[in-house]
C-alpha cells in the first residue's frame, strides 16, 4: 500500500509541471468507447462484466474542466461528471455513434438485426428513449455518421457478403445500398467519412482500404498497404469533422503491432509517412483521435495504460512523440492498476487547446490539458 502511495504521489507531484488541468473521475465498469454528444456532454459505452449487455450513459462535463488557467472557482463550479440519462442493451455492443448537438445516439448490437436511434433528453426521462429501429439484414453493422447531412452508414454482412446501407436519419429513409463490394467475408470492415460524399472502408485484418462515392454508391479505388502483418489488426481514422464540414484528404492507420502509416488520398501509391515499431505490440483495439485545431496532432490509445500524443512532421516525413499521459494506471481513489489499458481519447477544444478526455478498462475517466 505504501509503495502504491509513493508511486501516485510522485506522479501527482510531477503533474504540476506537465498539466494545466488534471481531473480524475470514474465509473464502476470498464469503458468500451466514448463519443462527444455536444459541447458539454459525452456518451459512454460501458461493459457489464460477465454479461453480454452494455450500459450506455450520457454524462455532463463539469464546469471545472472549462476553466482557463488561474481562473478562480465560483460557488456554482461543478467538479464531477453528472449522469443525464442512460440505457441498457440486451446484446453485446458492436458500435456506438452520437449525432453531435442533436441529443441522439445510435447503437448497433450483435445479433439484434437492427440499428437503434435513441433520444437523449433528460427533461423527458432519465432513460434514453428509442426513436427509430432501422431493421435490416446486415449482421454486426459498424457505423459512420455525418451530422451535417444526417447521413448514417451501416456496414456489415448480408447473406455472408458485405454491404453498405446509406440511411437519412432526419427523413427516416434508406437512401442507397452499396452492394457487390470487394470485401472478404471472413474479415472485419469499418467505415469512415472523408467528406459528406466520400467514404473510406478499412479491412482491419490487413489494413487495406476501399474508397466509395456516396452520391452514386460506386466503388472508386482499393489501396493495399506496403506491408502485411498476419498477427496484427489495423485501425484507421480521418481528420474529417462533420460538425465543421471540413473535407480532408488525409487518413492515418495504426496497427496493434506498432506500425503507423499516413496517406494523402491524392496520391495513394505510397504512404506519406511509414514508421515501424513506434509502439510495443499488443492484442488490443487501438483508438486514434485527431486534434481539431491541428490535424497533424493526434492521440493514440489502446496499447497500454497511456495515451500518446503524436505529431507528424512535414519536413522529414516522420512522427514524433509530443506527450504521454500516464494517469490511467491510477483510479480516482489513487489505487494502482498495473494491467490497465486505455480505451479512448477525445479532444475537447471547447475546454481549451491541448485538452482531452480519456477512458480506460479500469473505469477511470480523466480530463487533462497538457503543457506543450
Amino acid at each position: 500500500m505504501l509503495e502504491t502511495e509513493n508511486v501516485f504521489d510522485e506522479w501527482f507531484f510531477n503533474s504540476f509541471k506537465r498539466y494545466h488541468k488534471l481531473q480524475m473521475f470514474g465509473v464502476d465498469k470498464p469503458v468500451f468507447s466514448m463519443e462527444l454528444s455536444c459541447n458539454s456532454s459525452i456518451c459512454l459505452a460501458c461493459e457489464k462484466p460477465e454479461e453480454n449487455g452494455f450500459e450506455i450513459l450520457n454524462l455532463e462535463l463539469p464546469n471545472k474542466l472549462y476553466q482557463i488557467e488561474n481562473e478562480h472557482d465560483s460557488i456554482s463550479t461543478s467538479r464531477d461528471l453528472k449522469i443525464k440519462c442512460g440505457t441498457l442493451t440486451d446484446n453485446r455492443l458492436i458500435d456506438m455513434k452520437t449525432l453531435f448537438g442533436k441529443s441522439k445516439t445510435i447503437l448497433s448490437e450483435e445479433g439484434a438485426g437492427k440499428v437503434t436511434i435513441y433520444e437523449m433528453d433528460p427533461h423527458k426521462s432519465d432513460q434514453m428513449i428509442p426513436l427509430v429501429n432501422i431493421d435490416n439484414k446486415v449482421e454486426s453493422g459498424r457505423l459512420a455518421v455525418d451530422c451535417t447531412t444526417d447521413t448514417l452508414i451501416i456496414w456489415g454482412k448480408e447473406n455472408a457478403c458485405y454491404t453498405g446501407c446509406i440511411f437519412n436519419i432526419e427523413n427516416n429513409r434508406k437512401m442507397l445500398m452499396i452492394r457487390d463490394v470487394p470485401n472478404d467475408p471472413v474479415c472485419i470492415y469499418t467505415p469512415h467519412f472523408m467528406s459528406k460524399n466520400e467514404l473510406v472502408v478499412q479491412n482491419s485484418d490487413n489494413g487495406s482500404f476501399d474508397l466509395y462515392d456516396l452520391t452514386s454508391g460506386q466503388h472508386v479505388k482499393n489501396v493495399h498497404l506496403p506491408e502485411t502483418d498476419s498477427n496484427g489488426k489495423w485501425f484507421l481514422n480521418t481528420a474529417y469533422t462533420s460538425s465543421k464540414e471540413i473535407t480532408t484528404f488525409n487518413l492515418t492507420l495504426v496497427s496493434n503491432s506498432g506500425t503507423v502509416l499516413s496517406y494523402d488520398l491524392r496520391n495513394c501509391k505510397t504512404p506519406s509517412i511509414y514508421q515501424k515499431e513506434l509502439f510495443l505490440k499488443c492484442n488490443n483495439n487501438i483508438n486514434i483521435s485527431f486534434d481539431p485545431c491541428n490535424s497533424q496532432n493526434y492521440a493514440v490509445s489502446g496499447f497500454d495504460s497511456n495515451v500518446y500524443i503524436l505529431e507528424e512532421s512535414n519536413c522529414n516525413r516522420n512522427i514524433m512523440y509530443k506527450f504521454k499521459h500516464e494517469g490511467h494506471m491510477f483510479t480516482e481513489d489513487e489505487d494502482l492498476c498495473p494491467n490497465t489499458v486505455t480505451s479512448s481519447a477525445l479532444w475537447l477544444p471547447m475546454c481549451g487547446r491541448n485538452t482531452l478526455l480519456s477512458t480506460a478498462n479500469n473505469g477511470s475517466i480523466q480530463g487533462w490539458q497538457y503543457i506543450s
